[in-house]
């Protein structure tokens, strides 16, 4: 009888362990910042072992390539992984994370953030890449990296603490279920009429920084040890005014012409669109219907991005 009492009190214990985890769980994601950070819960519940491509990056990536359209009208399962503000360091890592997870024949990757000089961009955008992601070795590795404090990591390994005051300000839209994006796809119809994109001398070329270049010979050596195929791309944009900010973009178009040479060095396929804006124009590209703002495409644009990628076979592992 003595043993049937401990083995029904050892029960009872597990039971209310169990409740208590589900019920801190549930706590902690209501209390959660979620705007714009839900790619990663997406991830955790896509199916292991499911997607031919997983592309990484930062919103140049999410807002010009739609995973919908390379999955269901090419027949290439897929996942988008980019997340806003991802920087080159979290982009290594966001394909370790994949890796992990995925048996990818290809990790594509958009290169717009090679040409910043920073780890990780803020705290809120650092949450956004760490909050939702699935617990592995990735994370932990990039935690202790990125998060220069020690005394911070907590706050990204268990996020309850940066968030614990929030619940003075929740809303009806916190408690709701934010898995409405099965492949982490992101669609913006907002139409702002662009202006045509000032272009770079095509002989101009400048280095990536550094330590920006130091991440990208890791994300190259991750993929070659796993034998996953790394493709790399730019896509077109603009400067976030008519007037101000044009030899902030020429000087990304000197990196991105940087790339090309480096690249070809590492065996790396890259496409440069820049270089092909005569052409997505003439595919359909449209100034007046297909963008959400100066920088990025708008669900009209992707389609038309997306698809021109992938008659082109860039996208193709």
């Amino acid at each position: 009888m003595k043993a049937k009492k401990i083995v029904g009190n050892c029960i009872k214990v597990a039971l209310m362990l169990a409740v208590f985890v589900i019920l801190f769980s549930r706590a902690w994601y209501v209390l959660r910042q979620k705007d714009l950070c839900t790619v990663q819960d997406n991830f955790r519940h896509y199916p292991k072992n499911t997607a031919e491509i997983v592309f990484i990056g930062q919103s140049h990536c999410f807002c010009s390539v739609d995973p919908n359209i390379v999955a269901e009208d090419y027949g290439i399962e897929c996942f988008m992984l980019a997340t806003s503000g991802q920087t080159v360091p979290e982009s290594y890592y966001a394909a370790m994370e994949a890796l992990e997870f995925q048996k990818p024949k290809a990790i594509v990757m958009e290169v717009a953030y090679c040409a910043n000089d920073f780890r990780t961009l803020n705290d809120g955008m650092t949450h956004m890449f760490f909050d939702g992601m699935p617990e592995c070795k990735a994370k932990k590795l990039a935690i202790d990296d990125l998060i220069e404090e020690e005394e911070n990591r907590i706050y990204f390994k268990m996020n309850f603490g940066a968030y614990h005051q929030r619940w003075k300000e929740l809303t009806e839209e916190d408690y709701r279920n934010y898995l409405t994006a099965p492949r982490g796809e992101f669609y913006s119809d907002d139409v702002f009429t662009n202006w045509d994109i000032p272009l770079e001398a095509e002989d101009a070329s400048e280095p990536m920084p550094e330590e920006m270049e130091r991440y990208m010979d890791l994300l190259v050596d991750l993929c070659k040890e796993n034998n996953v195929e790394l493709i790399l791309f730019c896509a077109p944009f603009n400067s976030m005014y008519p007037d101000d900010g044009i030899m902030d973009l020429f000087y990304r178009q000197r990196v991105f012409h940087y790339i090309s040479d480096y690249a070809k060095e590492k065996g790396v396929r890259y496409y440069n669109l820049f270089d092909e804006l005569d052409e997505l124009y003439a595919y359909g590209l449209n100034n007046e219907t297909d963008w959400k703002d100066s920088q990025h495409l708008n669900r009209s644009g992707m389609k038309k991005f997306t698809n021109y990628m992938m008659e082109k076979g860039y996208f193709l592992p």
